[in-house]
C-alpha cells in the first residue's frame, strides 16, 4: 500500500511540475524557466548530498560522478526540449509522449544484449503503436510539440541510461552531481539568450515547479525501495496519466478520437515495460 502511494505521489508530483512549468514557458520562455527549476533543486539537493554522502572518495566514486555530470549535460537537453514541447503543445499529449522514455532506455538495453521476450515485445509494439496514433495530425494543430516530446523521451532514456553507471555513488550524490552540471550548463545559455528574469507573478510557480520535480524524483526513489519493482515501476510511471486528467480538467485540453486511443496506448504499454522490466 505505502509502495502504491508513493509511486502515484511521485506521478502526480511530475505533472503537476509540468502543469505549473507550461504555465510559466507560455508566459516568459523555456530556457529561463530550466533554471529556476534547476537552481531551486540545486539550492535544496547539495547541501543534503554534501551531509549525507559527502564529497566522492576513490576511484570508484568519482567514476560514478563522472557518469552523473555527463548525464546532467544531457538532462539540460531533455528538460530542455520538455519544456520547449509545453511551451507550444498540450500538456496531456506531451507528457504521454514523453513517458516513452522507458521505452526508449529498454530498446537500448536490448539493443546492448537484454534478451528480448514476446511480453517485452508486446509492450515496445504498443509504445511504438499509441506514439503514432498520438502524434497523428489532422486539421487542427493538436500535436504541435511533439518532435520535441520525442526528442526529450529520447534524452530521458540516456540520462538513465547514465545513471545506470553511476551506482557507485547514491542516488543523492547523482542528483547532486547531475543537477548541478545541468545548471552550470543552462546559466550561461540563459544569460547569453535573454536573461534570467522571471516576472514576481510567475516566481512561485517557478519555484514550485523546482520542488514538486524534486519530490517526484525522492518519492520514486522511495518507492523502488519499498518494492516489489513491478508494482513500483507502473505506478511512479503515471504522470503521464495524472497530466491528461490536469491538462482535461483544468486545460480544457481536448484530444481527438485517435488520439485518446493513442494515449491510452501509449500510457499503458509504458505501465506493461515497467511492470516487466
Amino acid at each position: 500500500m505505502l509502495t502504491i502511494l508513493t509511486g502515484l505521489s511521485s506521478a502526480f508530483s511530475y505533472a503537476v511540475s509540468d502543469l505549473l512549468s507550461q504555465h510559466v514557458t507560455r508566459k516568459t520562455r523555456a530556457l529561463t524557466q530550466v533554471v529556476w527549476v534547476l537552481a531551486t533543486g540545486v539550492a535544496i539537493i547539495v547541501p543534503v548530498a554534501l551531509l549525507v554522502d559527502g564529497l566522492p572518495s576513490g576511484g570508484a566514486e568519482w567514476r560514478g560522478a563522472g557518469f552523473s555530470a555527463l548525464a546532467g549535460v544531457v538532462y539540460f537537453g531533455a528538460f530542455g526540449c520538455l519544456l520547449r514541447a509545453l511551451h507550444v503543445g498540450d500538456l496531456g499529449l506531451i507528457s504521454a509522449l514523453n513517458s516513452l522514455q522507458g521505452a526508449y532506455a529498454v530498446v537500448v538495453f536490448v539493443l546492448l544484449g537484454a534478451p528480448l521476450t514476446l511480453l517485452l515485445g508486446g509492450a515496445l509494439a504498443l509504445c511504438a503503436f499509441g506514439a503514432v496514433l498520438t502524434s497523428v495530425e489532422g486539421r487542427a494543430k493538436t500535436t504541435k510539440g511533439a518532435a520535441w516530446a520525442f526528442a526529450s523521451g529520447a534524452l530521458f532514456a540516456c540520462v538513465m541510461i547514465l545513471y545506470s553507471y553511476a551506482g557507485d555513488i547514491g542516488w543523492l550524490s547523482q542528483t547532486a552531481v547531475s543537477r548541478s552540471v545541468s545548471l552550470a550548463v543552462a546559466l550561461p545559455a540563459a544569460l547569453l539568450t535573454g536573461g534570467l528574469a522571471m516576472p514576481k507573478g510567475l516566481r512561485v510557480k517557478a519555484v514550485g515547479a523546482g520542488a514538486l520535480e524534486l519530490c517526484g524524483l525522492l518519492l520514486l526513489t522511495i518507492a523502488l525501495s519499498l518494492g516489489p519493482l513491478t508494482i513500483a515501476g507502473v505506478t511512479t510511471t503515471q504522470f503521464g496519466t495524472f497530466a491528461v486528467i490536469l491538462g482535461f480538467v483544468l486545460l480544457r485540453e481536448r484530444p481527438k478520437p485517435n488520439q485518446w486511443i493513442g494515449i491510452a496506448c501509449t500510457i499503458a504499454g509504458v505501465s506493461l515495460l515497467a511492470a516487466i522490466v
